[in-house]
């Protein structure tokens, strides 16, 4: 078993999703899991999406807006067809981002920060999961939430090892090609927590472990 990270630079337009292609091709990808971070500064939009959520400002839904633009032009340089599932996947996961953001009732920062930050992670590995899908590179896209469990410190969870190793090892068929994000987990409430600022590296070391990988590679 291999592990590959690739942080935000590396996937921030087509060309950088279309060089984790050409990564894999050359040195191979079986046996190999993929963790992806957030596309570019996209973790930095995001807080500001976050801040003008807590300030109540009317700049909420264009902050927004320029996360889903963005996103939208790396899927228009990647895909033909407008109508591709890759459109509808990207879609479903900003209809999820605003349905929280008008029903959330909790005044903990904290605890806001990670459910609306870590859409970034959700949005990358989704492009990327699809691209590769669109290859030729069958993969399976998995949510880390339901994978690296933590306790419920929001912003700077500490893994439950126990809990976290067992669903790694039942979850994860190492025979396919598995993508899955970085810096982002979940309690045992369903919650989302997040590692970290630059907690992609952690997830991925908590990956290589767990599945006793012969290698991990920063990309």
């Amino acid at each position: 078993m291999k592990i590959f990270k690739f942080g935000g630079a590396s996937v921030k337009d087509a060309n950088g999703v279309k060089n984790v292609l050409d990564v894999m091709q050359k040195v191979g990808h079986e046996n190999v899991l993929v963790i992806i971070s957030a596309m570019g500064k996209t973790t930095n939009a995001f807080e500001e999406v976050i801040k003008n959520y807590f300030e109540k400002s009317p700049a909420l839904q264009s902050s927004i807006q320029e996360v889903k633009k963005y996103h939208n032009q790396i899927l228009l340089d990647l895909f033909d067809d407008e109508d591709h599932d890759a459109f509808y996947a990207v879609n479903s996961h900003f209809e999820d981002l605003e349905y929280f953001i008008r029903s959330n009732k909790s005044p903990n920062y904290n605890f806001v920060y990670d459910q609306i930050v870590s859409f970034g992670e959700l949005l990358s590995t989704t492009i990327v999961s699809e691209y590769l899908n669109d290859v030729g590179i069958t993969n399976s896209w998995r949510d880390a939430r339901e994978l690296v469990i933590t306790d419920a410190i929001f912003r700077d969870a500490s893994v439950n090892w126990g809990e976290t190793e067992k669903r790694i090892k039942t979850k994860i068929d190492t025979s396919k090609i598995t993508l899955v994000q970085g810096f982002i987990a979940g309690d045992l409430n369903g919650n989302t927590t997040t590692l970290g600022r630059e907690g992609s590296d952690f997830t991925a070391g908590i990956f290589a472990y767990c599945l006793d990988a012969e290698s991990l590679t920063i990309w």
